[in-house]
């Protein structure tokens, strides 16, 4: 495939705003934090789909200089996508914002915007770099993985949910602008029991396979233990090759705590065609703090580690590795002493979604409380380290006490790559549950593991 690569440049990138002394700025108020977000559409033709990236930054964490209109402050921006080694996509652009006075810059409130990229087929590394556009030493950066694969034409499929602070009808084009609606993003997917929990997706080929009947919606909550909280289904006619998703969350009797949206269309025999899930935060001031995140140290990584020597601070990074890029693995390794190992996982939190520390960590609780074996921590064996990786599964089967079969276990996860399954043999007796097989593209891949099974 060939290499997209593609600069942009909105307004000419320098150093600094020629002609503002240093005397005339205003100072950031507050640190310059990235926060980032995306979703995956059908793209523009079968190869390729459509990478909404969203992000978002303190207002009072830019410089501001004079000018004509009062006051700006202007965050300079570079987005790369890497293919194992190769670059594929790269722009940089500028951010502006002006304001008639400094005053107006509260801390706490951010800016919000949007960059779209077409990607083919793969598995990427994606990194936004963000710099203030007068004093190029403040910057943040945020590097996630991003899996792209197109939509084709052979089943029937889901988005990915976006998260959003609103949800507009509308006859104006803005960068928001989608589908006949204004989709503004909540990057973070924080939300308070007095906001709304906006939600926007989109369902493709609908009209696949003979079934013309009904199909449901189905919208569930399932908290950072795979509890279900809440769950409603909306019946729709088949009409459409695809439809636009919009719906609400109600969030009021959530407590405090991490919660994942799972989106799911069912066929008119009420069998799960293709399902969508993504996380998203509550902050609950009346109802308090989910006790299941309790144990996991408090809702932002921010003070956690101030009380916590290092081979504390090593045990946790042990349990982090999965959710780790290679990189970040190779910086641990060469820190010396608890104040930076403190910093590093501190800004390691930093640069992911709010909340996704508690989850990850109860995650961890959950499989060394269910999966350990025989001194084993359970998040070092297949099964927890599956459990946290990809969540609960959406279903299971367990096969303690079949006839002449070793015991066994089958995962189903109906959100991930249309539908993937993990397969966990008991080889030995007092040994653990072996992963043997899963459908998932980047995991192990037998399909003779039923051989496994087989007493000898």
């Amino acid at each position: 495939m060939r290499n997209i690569l593609t600069f942009i440049v909105l307004v000419a990138l320098v150093s600094g705003i020629p002609g503002a002394s240093v005397a005339q700025q205003i100072p950031p108020r507050e640190a310059l934090r990235l926060t980032v977000d995306c979703s995956r559409f059908r793209g523009p033709d079968d190869s390729t789909a459509q990478v909404e990236v969203y992000y978002s930054f303190p207002q009072g964490g830019l410089t501001y200089v004079p000018d004509s209109a009062g006051y700006s402050g202007t965050l300079d921006l570079t987005l790369t996508a890497k293919r194992k080694d190769s670059l594929m996509y790269a722009a940089r652009w500028l951010a502006p914002h002006v304001v008639g006075d400094t005053s107006v810059l509260a801390t706490g409130m951010s800016l919000v915007s949007i960059h779209s990229i077409s990607l083919p087929s793969g598995d990427y590394v994606l990194k936004l770099l963000a710099r203030d556009l007068a004093d190029d030493s403040r910057k943040d950066s945020v590097v996630f993985r991003l899996p792209v694969r197109p939509v084709g034409e052979g089943k029937t499929v889901l988005s990915d949910v976006e998260f959003a602070s609103t949800v507009r009808l509308s006859e104006q084009k803005t960068i928001f602008y989608k589908n006949k609606f204004e989709v503004r993003p909540n990057v973070g997917g924080m939300y308070s029991e007095d906001q709304t929990c906006f939600l926007y997706a989109e369902a493709y080929n609908l009209l696949v396979g003979e079934d013309r009947g009904d199909y449901i919606i189905r919208s569930s909550v399932f908290d950072a233990v795979g509890r279900e909280m809440l769950t409603w289904d909306r019946p729709q006619k088949r009409k459409y090759e695809s439809r636009v998703i919009v719906d609400t969350v109600s969030i009021r009797n959530l407590k405090t705590g991490t919660y994942t949206l799972l989106l799911s269309l069912l066929d008119s025999t009420k069998k799960t065609l293709t399902s969508s899930g993504k996380k998203f935060f509550v902050y609950n001031s009346v109802l308090g703090l989910d006790s299941t995140l309790q144990s996991s140290a408090g809702v932002l990584p921010l003070t956690v580690y101030s009380t916590m020597d290092e081979p504390e601070l090593d045990e946790e990074w042990k349990q982090t590795r999965y959710e780790a890029l290679p990189e970040e693995l190779s910086q641990y390794e060469g820190l010396q002493g608890v104040d930076s190992k403190r910093k590093f996982l501190t800004s390691f939190w930093r640069r992911r979604p709010t909340g996704m520390r508690d989850a990850y960590m109860a995650r961890v609780a959950h499989a060394n409380q269910n999966f350990h074996m025989m001194g084993r921590k359970g998040y070092r064996t297949d099964r927890g380290r599956v459990y946290i990786v990809y969540g609960p599964p959406d279903d299971y089967e367990r096969h303690p006490n079949e006839p002449e079969s070793r015991p066994y276990e089958i995962w189903t996860y109906n959100s991930i790559q249309g539908g993937v399954e993990f397969d966990f043999v008991l080889r030995s007796p007092g040994g653990d549950y072996e992963l043997v097989n899963s459908t998932h593209r980047n995991e192990l891949h037998d399909t003779n593991w039923q051989r496994y099974l087989t007493m000898q």
